[in-house]
């Protein structure tokens, strides 16, 4: 079977600052991936051109075997979900009404005239709502939600296309450690049924990796530092080289990775 997406010695410039070089890389369809690394080492970049939202300056992508596919049609196919999208959602909009808005894939049921699913799509959100566990929200205005339970939500109305492809792009930034582990503890739980799309889970964090996404992609400099089986990919040596700094143990758990970063007595 050929690739999800497959880049091909891809670069990215913008202006006179390289930010991707030479990445060559291919995603299958129902694989899990992690896409690791520090702040500007080309994660967001690489998943924008990968999904169809930024053109390279050099290099190929290939979708399904094809250079020249239509985009368009190629993006209602993508489910991203991240922090910024979780800030555009009308808070007074309830779970039921924004996960109906993936077929559509606006933003707030209200905004555009002369618009109102129907009975059926109603439903069929309601549905996959229920199909992740989360139809007790379902009335809940979105505003009131915590910050994992609108990521579910969230997760709900990608499903809403059928999706070929979901990006979680830091869906766990900005919350506690209690909701960070629940939610994570959820999603893996949902990843490990095997039945769902390829999954690009975007983080800063070695220890987000959960056991059912059995591959990495670790970015450094605008380049792949490695990139494979998790096993392989995630070692001390790796994840040093990647962040710049000394780890003093990278420790296993319940399938995760935890790193214990070396201190120093000298401040920065």
């Amino acid at each position: 079977m050929l690739p999800l997406i497959e880049l091909q010695h891809v670069d990215y410039t913008q202006g006179e600052t390289e930010i991707l070089r030479d990445i060559s890389w291919q995603l299958s369809a129902h694989h899990h991936w992690a896409v690791l690394g520090p702040n500007g080492s080309g994660k967001t970049t690489l998943l924008k051109i990968a999904c169809g939202y930024l053109w390279p300056t050099g290099g190929m992508v290939l979708r399904g075997g094809d250079e020249l596919v239509d985009l368009r049609e190629w993006r209602k196919r993508i489910g991203w979900i991240s922090s910024e999208l979780v800030a555009q959602v009308p808070k007074n909009d309830t779970a039921l009404e924004t996960v109906v808005t993936g077929r559509t894939s606006q933003v707030g049921l209200r905004y555009l005239p002369n618009f109102w699913p129907t009975d059926a799509e109603f439903d069929e959100a309601r549905e996959h709502l229920a199909a992740i566990g989360c139809e007790s929200l379902a009335d809940k205005p979105f505003g009131v939600l915590s910050q994992g339970e609108r990521q579910q939500v969230l997760f709900a109305r990608a499903t809403m296309v059928d999706p070929i492809l979901l990006v979680l792009d830091e869906p766990c930034a900005g919350m506690d450690p209690g909701v960070r582990e629940r939610f994570l503890a959820w999603l893996d739980s949902e990843l490990a049924k095997g039945e769902g799309p390829a999954t690009l889970l975007v983080t800063h964090h070695v220890e987000e990796i959960m056991p059912s996404i059995e591959r990495t992609l670790v970015m450094r400099d605008g380049r792949i530092e490695q990139a494979g089986p998790k096993e392989e990919v995630v070692t001390h040596s790796i994840i040093e080289s990647a962040y710049g700094i000394q780890l003093a143990e990278l420790r296993e758990s319940g399938g995760r990775k935890w790193p214990i970063w070396q201190t120093s007595e000298r401040g920065p």
